[in-house]
């Protein structure tokens, strides 16, 4: 018997197949640690734009003129006159939360649902409220937005009482 060192190649095959599987467990730990902070940062960031929007809408309808300001309250518009005197409307189109003046402006993208609802000043529900010309019986204004879709869709809520109301 020679003392020979080397591999045979059954040796050879084995080690390449051992470094093949730890190889795949490596890059698939990789790639769902990657996928789950890039959805991470997606969430964040559709978060706070759309929180964004919230805060705009919140202090545009704190803004209303006057109890006999209030244009349109459906279900998803709401109008008014704030105290500049500018008519602003905030709708959904699409998937589009829009803020419309003289110019259709997009708030944010990628909401699959907004609806308004009205309280009069004991906290009730308002099924049809008043609005312009007579004085409206709106006292708060709750403002529902749902962003996103299935399971990671995000919701936001808001209510808000007009400062002149």
């Amino acid at each position: 018997m020679r003392n020979e060192r080397g591999v045979t190649l059954i040796e050879m095959i084995l080690s390449i197949v051992l470094i093949g599987i730890v190889g795949v467990v490596a890059s698939n730990v990789f790639f769902y640690s990657t996928e789950s902070v890039l959805t991470g940062n997606n969430v964040r960031e559709a978060t706070q734009v759309n929180r964004m929007a919230m805060d705009r809408m919140v202090r545009e309808i704190r803004n209303v003129a006057d109890n006999t300001s209030v244009l349109a309250a459906g279900a998803t518009t709401f109008q008014f006159v704030d105290t500049s005197n500018n008519t602003i409307s905030f709708t959904l189109a699409g998937n589009n939360l829009n803020r419309v003046t003289a110019t259709t402006d997009p708030l944010a993208a990628n909401i699959s649902g907004l609806t308004f609802t009205y309280l009069d000043n004991t906290g009730a529900t308002i099924a049809t409220p008043a609005v312009a010309p007579a004085a409206t019986d709106i006292w708060w204004v709750q403002i529902d937005l749902t962003v996103g879709s299935g399971p990671s869709a995000v919701q936001f809520r808001s209510r808000v009482h007009p400062r002149s109301f």
